[in-house]
């Protein structure tokens, strides 16, 4: 029984001292890391941050990407008590002096001195008077320190210096301290990387991650003694990896740290059994996969997407005879012992052809490694294209939901009960509801709002007892401001959140994002917005490929299409435009489930690669108010005038 997060390493060092924890990149080969190793460094950090006056219940500004230090270091704070308060060090100095200042950090851990040297113009005398010590993980560029500075400044290899001094000389430090943590403490206070306005810090406690621990890691099927493997690509404080993180640890599985730039290549060198993501990677990958395909002879492109089709099939009727299905009205006894009777029969037809896809689906397999026997997809709607193609080639992803204020696990599917398009049943100890406008519950195939109960429901917003109150109750129910739809057999389907539902001129409401994720099933787009609030018909802000871009204009013998640093401009072709137009109007159909009004009546094609901290969040989804307001002069230029020619200004 484990009684707060402190516990895992350790308890997993003794079962597996020898086994790799921390695979990380270092010049051309890696470094590794061993659990007995990994633990040892806790002791010594704790020990060093108690050394410089570190304790319980002080705030910490935790700026560090992912790295062994930072989940180390995320360890051995919660050791002493202290709330860490972290983000990435790449997050922008005036959102750093924020979330120092609002959250009462009184010390800072920085990866490098340029961190240090970046918040000299906005930090605030008040910020610096109130910060006891800089901890830096990366040692250089000392001399550039301002004389002011110098004396809080400690690295972590002095840190790590005094941590080992003090370690001999109490060595039971981190047993005692553990000892002392009860479930309910505050563990941290992360700040949302929300689409508007300033970030709210969300106060999770121990009790909330380990009730992710719990429900979920069961969830993940990892066997301890098998000692996997998983990649890891998304940022360690967000909560969705964070979580992640101490599930994989209680199981032993061995990290490596990657990033988006070497996260293809590592998957197919380190062969990882799971992973986690977010549906922008899949996207990505999907891309490069059908780009790839389209490039064979015609026998085997037709083939390969036969069997695709085959495997398909095949495997929604075995999810079908599991209970593993979508039906949004309930139907009779009957009905469904007819339906079940063809699913079966197809079943059989197909099994012969499900085992060839087997086969013939090997060398894809192999481009994420050859031995992934699970990924998970959360932060973002998995599009139902995505989850159909990855199982039907032998890839099993499953969708998960969750969000920051629930550390964050509120829903997701199994491997035993993958529903592709749902995004599952709750966790073990949730509840969920979906409630109506007047607070009463839907049924089934109708939208409602999802509101969700359990142990995980964070403490409150840090300092916003208004924002607060908007979204939990006094009972506990927290309101997602997502909106939902239940099956008949119990799963949930996510279809928008409240806040992002488009309202046009004729008073319909438009949910952007199944409209978003379809588009994107085109090589061409690489990320899409579409806007349309009470205006008379939808319109759509797209970020190009630009591979696929010049190509298009290559194929045209089109003058070459001007890359924009800024991105304030729209492409200048109509061609182009017109291609794509005809593209999305073949997405968009009425036989894809998309009503008259949901149709796409102008393109904004940009030539500009959405970038995280500006279009998109970390989790890559899109800052819709952000894009909005970006182009809103192109935008109403482009709606003021029907009859200038679409995308050309």
């Amino acid at each position: 029984m484990i009684n707060n997060i402190v516990e895992i390493p350790f308890l997993t060092a003794a079962a597996y001292p020898e086994r790799v924890s921390h695979r990380s990149h270092k010049g051309k080969g890696f470094e590794e890391r061993t659990y007995a190793e990994f633990a040892q460094f806790i002791r010594i950090l704790t020990a060093g941050f108690a050394s410089y006056g570190l304790k319980k219940r002080e705030h910490i500004g935790f700026f560090v990407n992912n790295r062994y230090e930072w989940i180390s270091t995320d360890i051995a704070l919660m050791t002493l008590g202290c709330v860490s308060v972290p983000r990435g060090s790449d997050t922008a100095p005036i959102e750093v002096q924020f979330i120092f200042h609002h959250s009462d950090s009184e010390y800072l851990i920085l990866e490098t001195t340029k961190q240090l040297l970046d918040l000299l113009p906005v930090f605030t005398e008040q910020d610096w008077e109130k910060c006891k010590k800089i901890f830096i993980i990366d040692k250089s560029m000392q001399e550039e320190i301002p004389e002011n500075l110098k004396e809080l400044v400690i690295y972590y290899s002095e840190l790590v210096d005094k941590g080992e001094k003090l370690f001999k000389q109490d060595p039971d430090l981190v047993e005692r301290l553990s000892a002392a943590i009860s479930p309910e403490d505050l563990l941290t206070i992360v700040y949302t990387s929300g689409t508007t306005g300033n970030p709210k810090g969300v106060m999770l406690t121990h009790a909330n991650f380990m009730q992710n621990v719990v429900a979920n890691t069961p969830r993940l099927e990892i066997d301890p003694k098998k000692g996997e493997t998983t990649v890891v690509m998304l940022p360690s404080w967000h909560v969705y990896e964070r979580a992640f993180e101490y599930c994989a640890l209680l199981s032993g599985l061995t990290f490596v740290y990657s990033s988006a730039g070497k996260f293809a290549a590592d998957l197919v060198a380190q062969r990882p059994q799971i992973i986690i993501s977010v549906p922008r990677v899949w996207e990505s990958i999907y891309q490069k996969m059908i780009l790839a395909i389209s490039k064979m002879p015609a026998v085997k492109r037709n083939l390969i997407f036969l069997f695709i089709k085959i495997n398909q099939m095949f495997l929604s009727s075995h999810q079908y005879l599991r209970g593993c299905y979508i039906r949004l009205k309930k139907r009779s006894f009957m009905r469904k012992a007819i339906i079940w009777s063809l699913h079966l029969m197809r079943l059989i037809l197909l099994f012969p052809g499900h085992k060839m896809a087997g086969v013939l689906f090997k060398p894809f397999r192999e481009k994420v490694g050859g031995r992934l026997r699970g990924a998970t997809s959360a932060a973002g709607t998995l599009p139902k294209y995505l989850d159909e193609i990855f199982n039907a080639i032998g890839i099993p992803l499953v969708n998960a939901y969750g969000m920051t204020e629930c550390a964050p696990g509120i829903l997701s599917r199994t491997f035993g009960r993958n529903t592709f398009g749902t995004t599952g049943i709750p966790f073990d100890n949730t509840e969920v509801e979906l409630r109506r406008e007047d607070g009463t519950i839907t049924s089934i195939g109708e939208k409602g709002v999802l509101f969700a109960r359990g142990p995980q429901v964070m403490q409150g917003y840090y300092k916003n007892p208004t924002a607060t109150k908007a979204v939990l109750d006094d009972e506990g129910w927290m309101n997602t401001g997502d909106l939902a739809i239940r099956s008949e057999n119990g799963e949930i389907i996510i279809v928008g959140r409240i806040k992002d539902t488009i309202v046009l001129m004729g008073g319909e409401n438009v949910e952007p994002e199944p409209i978003e994720e379809k588009m994107k099933e085109s090589l061409y787009i690489d990320h899409v917005a579409v806007v349309g609030q009470d205006r008379k018909q939808l319109s759509a802000i797209v970020a190009l490929n630009q591979d696929r871009l010049m190509q298009l204009a290559q194929d045209l013998k089109l003058a070459p299409v001007p890359v924009l640093v800024d991105g304030k401009f729209s492409i200048e072709h109509d061609r182009i435009t017109e291609i794509l137009m005809k593209e999305v109007n073949a997405l968009l159909t009425k036989t894809h489930g998309f009503r008259p009004f949901e149709r796409i009546a102008k393109i904004l094609p940009v030539n500009n690669d959405f970038s995280i901290g500006k279009e998109l969040t970390q989790t890559l989804k899109i800052k819709r108010q952000y894009i909005s307001e970006r182009f809103k002069e192109l935008m109403d230029r482009l709606n003021s005038d029907d009859t200038n020619k679409r995308g050309m200004h």
